[in-house]
C-alpha cells in the first residue's frame, strides 16, 4: 500500500536510525501535529486537523504499546488522508483493520493508518538486521517487541511480513476457530490454515520450535506428508500459531 510518505523516510529526515530513538511524539512534531494524552471512554485516539496542522489525542489509559501504535495510526492518517476538515476516531477495532475489503473507503483507509503506523514504529531498515539468516521463533518476536516497544502481536504480525523465509501467524479463539491470518508472499496463495481446529484444547497448547506435521494447521491435501514448525502462545484472549516452513521446497508440493 502506498503512503504520501514513506516511514523510513520521515524517520532518517530526523537523524532516527535507532529503536530507541524513536520519539513519537517528536515525529509528530515534526510534521505539524501536536500530541495530548487523555482518557478516552469511545476510541483509542482521534486527530482533528487542516491542512497544515493538527491535534492528536491518545487514549492515556491504554498500556503504552498500544498507545504508541494508536499515535502512529493517527500519524498515518494526517500523512495520507489530510484536508481541509480531516476528522477520525479510532477505536480498538479500526486499530485491527488489516485486509481491505472491496468498496470500504473507510476502512481501506484505517488499514493504510495500520500500515503506516507498523512501518513507522518497527522500520524495515531497523529490522533486517534482526532477521537476517535466523529462524522464525517466539523468542525472536518477543526481542522484536522488547527492542521497539510493542505488543507481542504487532511484532508477531511484522516479523511475518519482513521475514525473507517462508511463515505464518494464524489467531485462533479458545474454541479452535480462526479469527484472522497472515502470511508472507513466499508462501504461494493457495495455503491455508484450517477454518477450525479438530482438537483445539490440544492444539492450541503453548509450544516453542516445535516440528509438527503441517495438516494440524494447513488444510491443503497432503499436508500431513509435510511439517511446519510451530510456535503457540496465548495472550490471554486469543490464541495464535507462528509456522515456519524451514524447508521451503515443501511449499511447491502442496496439492491445489
Amino acid at each position: 500500500m502506498r503512503f504520501h510518505r514513506q516511514p523510513d523516510d520521515i524517520l532518517k529526515e530526523l537523524g532516527i536510525y535507532s529503536p530507541d530513538d524513536i520519539d513519537l511524539d517528536l515525529v509528530a512534531w515534526s510534521l505539524g501535529a501536536e500530541v495530548k494524552r487523555l482518557s478516552l471512554s469511545d476510541c483509542e485516539g482521534n486527530i482533528i486537523g487542516t491542512d497544515k496542522k493538527a491535534i492528536i489525542t491518545i487514549n492515556n489509559d491504554s498500556p503504552l504499546p498500544r498507545q504508541r501504535f494508536s499515535l502512529g495510526h493517527e500519524l498515518g492518517h494526517w500523512i495520507n488522508d489530510r484536508g481541509k476538515n480531516l476528522t477520525y476516531r479510532c477505536n480498538s477495532v479500526d486499530m485491527k483493520q488489516r485486509d481491505v475489503k472491496k468498496h470500504d473507503f473507510k476502512q481501506s483507509k484505517e488499514v493504510r493508518a495500520n500500515q503506516f503506523s507498523a512501518q513507522l514504529i518497527m522500520p524495515e531498515f531497523m529490522c533486517e538486521q534482526h532477521l537476517s539468516g535466523t529462524d522464525i521463533t517466539l523468542e525472536l518476536a518477543i526481542f522484536i517487541a522488547n527492542e521497539f516497544r510493542v505488543s507481542l502481536t504487532s511484532a508477531l504480525i511484522r516479523l511475518v511480513d519482513l521475514s525473507k523465509l517462508p511463515c505464518m501467524l494464524i489467531c485462533w479463539d479458545d474454541n479452535g476457530t480462526r479469527q484472522w491470518f497472515v502470511r508472507n508472499e513466499i508462501i504461494p496463495e493457495r495455503i491455508w490454515p484450517h477454518k477450525t481446529l479438530s482438537n483445539p484444547k490440544t492444539a492450541l497448547t503453548d509450544s516453542t520450535q516445535l516440528e509438527v506435521d503441517a495438516d494440524k494447521w494447513i488444510n491443503n491435501c497432503d499436508s500431513e506428508n509435510y511439517t511446519v514448525e510451530e510456535n503457540v502462545y496465548s495472550n490471554g484472549y486469543n490464541v495464535f500459531s507462528l509456522l515456519f516452513w524451514k524447508d521451503e521446497t515443501q511449499l511447491m508440493q502442496f496439492d491445489d
